[in-house]
């Protein structure tokens, strides 16, 4: 998992999104309490201001769709059918930008208001942008569950473009890291461009010049209000993520040098008991999520570098090779050799 990403537990994301495409799963006839079932949410918690879900219980979502929906292209389809009114004030603010180059801006810097289940980011390469993705929590790149919740952030991505610039705005190209599906004609005919299957990145590509065209709606001065009402929101946002992610933070800050328990609570100016009881309280204790964090500085050694595991066991804290394989072991069910990409 990212260290920018909330844990998949915490419950702070509004749950517009799920509540959009559990609407279209019931339209296709899927009952609502299957497709909600093992994420403790009902159909009547959407109706309550104060729900919050967490991205575990959207993932559990996602996962009984695959299982349960008539269609294979469930999840871009309900991408495309998203609006920018359904994403509050972040889209409001997009809609707002006078520029496309400012509404770019705008969408990642408070995309974290959108209960993220990819990672974002905008690239260019010479004439052509993209918005190019990642598994940010570590679902695998070629697993159906990670296929259709990048299906779903591609049509919404697109979606949003168009209702921001243009319904007649279209692609270049996409590009995913997964084989060709059953449904890859689908793709291909919904999106509007050629689809690249089993690329090694994860993109979705337009001609840059779109970045000089001013949104229909723009207007300088009710987005400054906007953007001052987002950042209000996104400061709430990082405060709600509470002492598990401030924990992650602290432990991510100098990989491979860990402080100590007691000496964090003394640099937080609270006592270790203290620190230990507000963990409990969300459902955590400071060995979780010490094994959490290594769990995932060990994955992103195993992915993108060619440090052997003596090397990584050293950068993690453990004094003997063998102890980093029977942690990792304990924390993934199976071998570092297994996690490494070919």
């Amino acid at each position: 998992m990212r260290p920018d990403f909330p844990l998949p537990d915490e419950r702070i994301h509004r749950p517009h999104k799920l509540q959009a495409l559990i609407e279209i799963m019931v339209g296709l006839g899927v009952d609502a309490a299957a497709a909600l079932a093992g994420t403790g949410l009902r159909q009547s918690d959407f109706q309550r201001p104060e729900t919050r879900i967490s991205a575990r219980q959207l993932l559990i979502f996602c996962e009984n769709a695959l299982r349960l929906s008539p269609r294979a292209d469930l999840a871009l389809r309900a991408g495309l059918a998203a609006r920018i009114t359904q994403f509050g004030i972040y889209g409001y603010a997009l809609l707002c930008s006078p520029t496309a180059r400012e509404a770019v801006t705008m969408a990642t810097r408070y995309r974290a208001l959108t209960a993220p289940l990819v990672g974002l980011e905008f690239v260019q390469h010479g004439e052509v942008v993209a918005w190019r993705f990642s598994d940010a929590y570590g679902l695998g790149e070629h697993t159906p569950l990670y296929r259709f919740v990048l299906e779903w952030q591609l049509g919404t991505q697109l979606a949003l473009h168009r209702d921001v610039l243009g319904t007649d705005l279209r692609p270049l190209a996409v590009m995913v890291p997964y084989e060709a599906p059953a449904h890859a004609g689908d793709l291909s005919s919904l999106l509007g461009c050629p689809v690249q299957f089993a690329s090694a990145r994860s993109e979705l590509q337009f001609d840059a010049v779109w970045l000089e065209w001013a949104p229909a709606q723009g207007n300088p001065a009710t987005a400054m209000v906007v953007y001052e009402t987002c950042e209000r929101l996104l400061t709430e946002f990082k405060q709600a993520r509470g002492m598990t992610s401030r924990l992650i933070a602290e432990l991510l800050r100098v990989p491979g040098r860990f402080p100590s328990f007691e000496a964090i609570a003394v640099e937080w100016r609270m006592s270790s008991r203290t620190l230990r009881r507000r963990l409990a309280e969300e459902g955590n204790s400071n060995q979780q999520v010490l094994d959490k964090v290594r769990c995932q500085l060990a994955l992103d050694y195993l992915r993108d570098t060619r440090l052997n595991n003596d090397e990584i066991a050293a950068a993690l804290g453990f004094t003997e090779a063998a102890n980093f394989r029977q942690a990792f072991r304990r924390w993934t069910g199976m071998p570092p050799s297994r996690a490494r990409r070919p």
